[in-house]
């Protein structure tokens, strides 16, 4: 009887260890999330007179792609980072208005919490709508495969979206 407690106390202490063993095993794939994911809202403000785009993103994701592109040593309190942002964003993201002529988006600046990162941009114009325009979103798609950004373009008659992949990440704004 001794002898199948002790067995018995010696798997369960086995039991322990490796479960304890597989868990830190699988801590970075725990840790690591798996939906990557990017919003923009493009929306005229009558108050400015300008049509403004909102870009909201994981901040660990764009650091990421940043330092991929700029270097290790990149980070946001860096003396340049702004200026590496807005090259960054004007690479990945571009607007076209209904006549097919690209817009020039103007750089506003960016916030950043621990979490997200906020990136502005505008222009002086003021459409009547948003349809037939079209976008070009590849913002962290050479980074991250399953990226998908989904574009929102809010006017007083509602919103009319695009969710763009690496597969297709260019589309018309078909208004409703």
């Amino acid at each position: 009887m001794m002898q199948n407690l002790k067995q018995t106390t010696m798997k369960n202490k086995l039991a322990v260890f490796f479960t304890a063993l597989l868990s830190l095993a699988l801590l970075p794939q725990v840790a690591a999330h798996k939906y990557f994911f990017g919003l923009t809202e493009v929306s005229y403000n009558p108050r400015t007179q300008h049509v403004e785009v909102v870009h909201q993103y994981t901040l660990h994701d764009v650091q990421r792609a940043l330092q991929k592109q700029y270097g290790d040593d990149f980070t946001l309190d860096n003396p340049n980072a702004e200026a590496q942002i807005m090259r960054w964003l004007e690479n990945q993201f571009a607007l076209f208005d209904s006549n097919d002529n690209k817009v020039k988006l103007n750089w506003i600046g960016f916030e950043a919490d621990f979490q997200n990162i906020w990136l502005y941009q505008e222009v002086d114009i003021a459409p009547t709508d948003f349809c037939n325009w079209r976008v070009s979103n590849n913002i962290l798609m050479r980074e991250f495969a399953p990226q998908v950004n989904t574009v929102n373009f809010v006017t007083d008659n509602g919103t009319d979206g695009v969710t763009l992949t690496r597969e297709n990440y260019t589309k018309a704004v078909n208004c409703q």
